[in-house]
């Protein structure tokens, strides 16, 4: 009972932490607005915590568990192209709706002396991947089913080089989909390189940046789906674009 009290406020905390950090950044918001808001007193948030950066940090993890969680849940039931389409929807959505993706991403933006205090603690050990269905706990990422494999916390750095925080995660994500794509037979062959793939990365991670708090989530909806309409044919086998959905799928998992 205790046990699960304990839990209960982490959770508040880390959820709490994201609204602050996503409203005022990581300078701008201060422990003791984040245990107002969480409705717990700062020796309570001191208890789960040892200063900003852990709880910052716990964001960051909370964030890339439910990220992994969703793309891996999508990668069970569809291929690997069509789990990336379907993660960039589960992305725009959580966007408008979920704080802690949406803190995540200005964190990673900021950077900041935290973080580079821990990148250069190094990445955390890389936790194999486990077959079966992701069970993330209130702030810490479970082990992922097979799917895009785990990496060290985002504010350890990027999974892809010069992309830092929750952005090189993300865009290690769609580098794996898109790996798995490629080794499916999803991706049309390409003597000299892979441009198609470097630009869909790069269209990806622009997501953040493109559907902000003001855009509806019918015209989120809208702007995918013309981005995929015209990214698909140049990604696969001359006529295979029409076997993909570029609309967004009901009940894509949150």
């Amino acid at each position: 009972m205790a046990q699960e009290r304990s839990e209960r406020t982490r959770g508040r905390l880390v959820e709490a932490g994201a609204v602050l950090f996503d409203r005022s950044g990581y300078a701008g918001a201060t422990l003791g607005e984040i245990a107002g808001t969480a409705g717990v007193t700062k020796g309570a948030l001191y208890f789960h915590f040892a200063s900003k950066e852990d709880l910052a940090r716990a964001v960051l993890d909370q964030a890339e568990g439910s990220l992994r969680g969703a793309c891996a849940t999508l990668r069970t039931a569809s291929s690997p192209l069509q789990a990336l389409i379907d993660s960039g929807y589960w992305l725009v959505d959580a966007l408008g709706s979920d704080a802690v993706i949406r803190a995540a991403f200005r964190l990673g933006r900021e950077g900041g002396a935290w973080l580079g205090e821990a990148a250069a603690q190094g990445p955390a050990a890389e936790v194999p991947t486990q077959p079966g269905p992701t069970q993330p706990g209130p702030t810490q990422p479970g082990p992922a089913q097979s799917g895009p494999t785990q990496a060290g916390p985002a504010a350890a750095g990027g999974c892809v080089a010069g992309t830092q925080g929750f952005h090189g995660v993300w865009a290690g994500v769609v580098r794996e989909l898109l790996s798995g794509a490629r080794r499916a037979g999803e991706l049309r062959d390409r003597p000299g390189g892979t441009g198609p793939e470097t630009l869909v990365v790069t269209a990806a991670c622009g997501l953040e940046v493109t559907f902000g708090e003001d855009c509806s989530p019918e015209e989120r909806a809208r702007r995918v789906a013309a981005l995929w309409e015209w990214l698909l044919p140049c990604l696969v086998p001359p006529g295979a674009a029409a076997l993909y959905r570029t609309r967004p799928l009901t009940g894509v998992p949150a």
